[in-house]
């Protein structure tokens, strides 16, 4: 089942159009976002960036699938502890992160996901701060490594064809 999607994502990848910069800084752009504390957003969010930022819209979106149920409750929690590094003295309990997540992935109306996100911010700025420093200190590593290797991985595939 992985190996199937995996399969798939390449597939997907190869797919893109446009140089091997554009398709790999898209791609980039959608890991960074992913590893950010803005689940109801990504989707938007790596779009906005990509068109200001000139890369790949598609990739982009692609990008921010590695953010996923399977993987978002591992990726906000190293966000508050890398941003809890940088913050120890003003940060706040777990709980309320686990509260984020589970309200973020429960089936309950979008509307009603940005109010809460909204009032968590309000309540829980400390800890919501923390995640994002987190979040932009993780995702620049793995926008740069995501970027190197999708530039490779579509600059050799295009010289096949």
């Amino acid at each position: 089942m992985v190996e199937k999607k995996l399969a798939d994502l390449v597939e997907k990848i190869k797919k893109l159009q446009g140089d091997p910069h554009y398709v790999a800084f898209g791609m980039a752009i959608g890991v960074f976002v992913a590893l950010t504390p803005t689940i109801p957003f990504h989707s938007i969010l790596a779009v906005v960036l990509a068109i200001l930022l000139r890369a790949s819209k598609p990739a982009a979106l692609i990008g921010v699938w590695v953010s996923n149920p399977v993987t978002v409750v591992f990726f906000y929690l190293a966000c508050y502890k890398t941003g809890y590094f940088f913050f120890q003295d003003t940060a706040l309990a777990l709980d309320s992160i686990h509260e984020l997540i589970v309200q973020l992935e429960s089936d309950i109306e979008f509307y009603q996901k940005i109010l809460f996100l909204v009032e968590f911010v309000q309540t829980k700025i400390k800890t919501f701060m923390i995640m994002n420093v987190g979040g932009v200190i993780l995702g620049i590593p793995s926008g740069l490594i995501t970027y190197a290797v999708t530039k490779k991985f579509i600059s050799k595939l295009r010289r096949k064809n």
